[in-house]
């Protein structure tokens, strides 16, 4: 049985950490791998606890400790717990763009892999990506966008390849027969957006102030938590809207949202992939999103399974907003994506890349 490895800094609430959780519980299924997690510090979160019967797990260090002598021995403890790490898998796969670069680069005849989910040119200024890409035996990318953003920029690089993300169709069927116990009107028109509210990325920003120049009667649902939630919330104070953006916090459930919503916006600067908007298609919803890199275009073919606006531009998502009541998209179009982003897909290409 392969022996896989997957490096990720932690399993708090995120993207790729929630994408993780799928590829753990989805490979889990087929009973051809043993599945290892290292992540940088001790977890208990509520993702290692979806997985945690079905994975091996180390970290690098229990806790942070203080003080300069106490930073030395961490120091040296991360590099043995890593290399014991190592030593018990074939593969290992720096899951989330090179966080584990510095101790990967040691590791010798082992398979090393880096999965990207970001655009190569946001990975160079956030992470240096381009000076770790050779460590590594094969790179892999998420969307069609990012293989020739990267082909074009390294042609020295030979060893790209191209896993599609997925989406558990089943679970979100499971999901969306549950009860909820949450107090919330679905009778009541409204826009949904869920995501983690950091506006270094998601720019609910936007969204806030073309949703305050809207006419409509919807209202406007927030489904997320972060950082600049609060920031966020003041902002609707000041455009005068606080009584028509519900900000609900994190949800475990959001599909039921959803289904009943008049539309899903996603205002990103930036996406991994952007996967919630296949999410949204298949529970029936109408969408809008950003045309940023990297996944939206892609998803939504151009235009032609919803609605894409310029990042950042207030004045073109308000038409968006003031336009999708109208908008019919084609059901075969539409199919077509949902097609591409399924578990069996990701399953095929997963076994193409590492076996």
């Amino acid at each position: 049985m392969l022996k896989i490895g997957f490096c990720i800094n932690s399993l708090e609430m995120g993207g790729a950490e929630r994408l993780l959780v799928d590829i753990v519980n989805t490979l889990y299924e087929t009973k051809n791998y043993e599945i290892h997690i290292l992540t940088k510090l001790k977890s208990n979160s509520y993702f290692f606890n979806l997985i945690k019967d079905k994975i091996k797990y180390d970290f690098l260090l229990e806790k942070k400790s203080e003080g300069f002598f106490s930073k030395t021995r961490d120091s040296i403890l991360k590099k043995i717990n890593f290399k014991k790490f190592s030593d018990k898998v074939d593969i290992i796969i720096d899951f989330l763009d090179g966080d584990f670069f510095s101790y990967i680069e040691r590791i010798k005849n082992k398979e090393k892999i880096i999965w990207l989910h970001l655009s190569y040119e946001k990975l160079k200024i956030r992470k240096k990506i381009d000076k770790k890409l050779s460590a590594y035996n094969k790179i892999i990318v998420i969307a069609d966008d990012m293989e020739k953003e990267l082909l074009d920029a390294r042609k020295d690089l030979k060893n790209i390849c191209k896993i599609d993300n997925f989406v558990d169709y089943q679970e979100i069927d499971k999901k969306l027969n549950e009860e909820l116990k949450i107090d919330f009107d679905f009778n009541q028109k409204y826009f949904l957006t869920v995501c983690r509210l950091n506006e270094e990325q998601k720019d609910v920003k936007t969204l806030i102030e073309a949703f305050s120049l809207y006419k409509g009667d919807e209202k406007l649902v927030i489904a997320g938590d972060g950082p600049d939630r609060k920031m966020l919330e003041d902002l609707c104070i000041e455009k005068n809207i606080k009584d028509k953006v519900i900000f609900l916090g994190m949800i475990d459930n959001p599909f039921i949202f959803m289904k009943n919503s008049q539309a899903f916006i996603l205002s990103s600067k930036v996406e991994g992939f952007g996967l919630v908007l296949v999410e949204a298609l298949y529970c029936g919803t109408k969408v809008i999103s950003s045309d940023c890199p990297t996944g939206p275009s892609q998803i939504l073919l151009n235009g032609e399974a919803g609605e894409l606006f310029e990042v950042s531009n207030v004045a073109e998502l308000l038409n968006k907003l003031e336009i999708i009541h109208n908008k019919e998209y084609n059901k075969a179009k539409i199919e077509e994506t949902l097609e591409r982003y399924t578990k069996e897909n990701f399953i095929n290409n997963f076994r193409k890349v590492i076996e």
